[in-house]
């Protein structure tokens, strides 16, 4: 089995930018997407912070320019314009201006539980929906939801309930409509729902990738387009090197191990 090498993009100096950095995105910075930043967040600042920050990078510059945000985060997308970013966190779905620094609010998930808060989430194939998760913040209890946002009506719905860390998404389209790969990091495992949007509904699917012999626990989840995915762990124990591997979506097998530097979180997200 193969196995690459990565190098360290990035080192922050500041221990509140090692805590539980999350969610790479490239956001075009000219029309046609010529050019970009990479932005990302980090969903709270330490183990007890109420807030996170929003960092962004140009390709061709090292500087890093934080925004600190009032709430914990969970995940961040572009959108089609340029300046603002769909931005999830605590129970609010919102899209922010990063110029400005303003924030409009889409829509509050429906759920009064005190410990569950927005995680990972991913924009559908076409761009008119997001799927997202929720996360037990103690990693305890199946008290977590994973949730359908349209964008054309701005409604909101349950999929699937009983998770305890919904993390990394990916989507799939076979001749039957979509599939839906979702991580629920405790319970190592990936599991698979046949999506329908017309009838908002997650129908879970008995085919899953069980990681329960792999070291760590899987927390994020990025599709390669060619029917396989890497999803890369967190070890809550010291390691000299993270770890991704590679999986193909149809066999649900491992295909390529690639490590990478840790920066040694303190807990999930």
């Amino acid at each position: 089995m193969r196995a690459t090498e990565a190098r360290v993009f990035w080192t922050p100096e500041n221990e509140e930018d090692r805590y539980l950095p999350e969610g790479p995105r490239v956001v075009p910075t000219k029309p046609g997407g010529s050019q970009g930043a990479l932005w990302w967040l980090n969903l709270q600042t330490s183990a007890r912070s109420t807030h996170g920050t929003l960092h962004s990078r140009l390709w061709d510059s090292d500087g890093v320019v934080g925004n600190a945000r009032p709430q914990r985060l969970g995940f961040l997308l572009p959108t089609n314009d340029m300046l603002r970013l769909v931005i999830g966190g605590e129970k609010e779905l919102g899209v922010l201006s990063y110029t400005t620094g303003k924030w409009e609010q889409l829509i509050t998930i429906p759920d009064a539980e005190p410990r569950t808060i927005i995680n990972d989430g991913e924009v559908l194939p076409g761009g008119k929906a997001i799927v997202f998760g929720t996360k037990d913040t103690q990693f305890k209890n199946p008290i977590a939801n994973l949730y359908l946002y349209t964008i054309d009506d701005s409604q909101i719905s349950v999929l699937a309930d009983q998770m305890i860390c919904s993390n990394g998404k990916v989507f799939r389209t076979d001749q039957h409509g979509l599939w839906l790969y979702d991580i629920d990091t405790p319970t190592r495992k990936v599991k698979r729902y046949r999506l329908d949007l017309s009838a908002r509904t997650a129908t879970l699917d008995s085919h899953a990738i069980d990681l329960a012999n792999q070291i760590g626990f899987p927390d994020g989840m990025c599709d390669c387009g060619d029917g396989t995915a890497i999803i890369a762990f967190y070890n809550p124990d010291f390691a000299a090197a993270g770890k991704a591997i590679r999986f193909d979506l149809n066999s649900f097998t491992d295909r390529l191990i690639v490590s990478f530097f840790s920066v040694g979180d303190e807990a999930w997200s």
